[in-house]
């Protein structure tokens, strides 16, 4: 059963609750239906769910999550999607923000391994599908200036970090700001001397 998660003592009149508790509601269903979809366990995907209620009920933000735990936001909405695992250290500065998180949910986030994946589907959603458009139209025009760089080689999605952010334009518009920071990994020459193992061919 999924719960209004957001106390009608924040709001000033029931209207305001009543929306508030709505539109939280949705998000937390989308994300729940969402972490199925992508291939997690129906157990995850309960936890998830469970997670960000915790998270609606402190009425904290991803931004206060990464600040109280020193990660990146990015890496603390995915702790919560189940996209990451947790650290023990990361797990006590977790519960110091979200204190009515289950001692079960925070162990299982230290133990079990995350499912890195996503749903097609969740390319249909216009935030998520301008993202990867942005991406995918200056992806050539990045790789150029990766190669011109850096050399011949990729930018790791693992010793990576991400960062989403907001600024203001010059006309007072909010404008999103998300940064990759990704470790160069440049391709190697595959001398036979450097290849540790055994040949089929011997």
């Amino acid at each position: 059963s999924y719960r209004y998660i957001i106390s009608p003592s924040t709001h000033k009149n029931r209207a305001m609750f009543a929306l508030a508790a709505q539109t939280t509601f949705k998000k937390v269903v989308f994300f729940s239906i969402m972490a199925t979809a992508r291939g997690l366990s129906i157990q995850t995907a309960a936890r998830v769910e469970r997670v960000l209620a915790v998270k609606g009920e402190a009425g904290v933000s991803f931004d206060d999550i990464a600040t109280t735990m020193g990660v990146t936001n990015t890496y603390a909405a995915q702790l919560c999607l189940g996209q990451a695992k947790l650290t023990a250290g990361g797990a006590k500065n977790l519960a110091s923000i979200l204190p009515g998180i289950a001692p079960d949910d925070l162990t299982s986030m230290q133990t079990e391994f995350p499912m890195r994946s996503f749903d097609d589907e969740i390319l249909k959603e216009p935030n998520v599908y301008r993202t990867y458009e942005a991406v995918t139209h200056y992806g050539e025009a990045m790789k150029a200036i990766i190669n011109e760089q850096c050399g011949d080689g990729i930018m790791s999605a693992i010793d990576f970090y991400c960062d989403v952010g907001t600024t203001t334009g010059k006309q007072g518009e909010k404008r999103v700001v998300i940064t990759f920071n990704g470790k160069f990994l440049p391709f190697l020459e595959q001398k036979a001397e450097d290849n540790t193992a055994k040949s089929p061919r011997e």
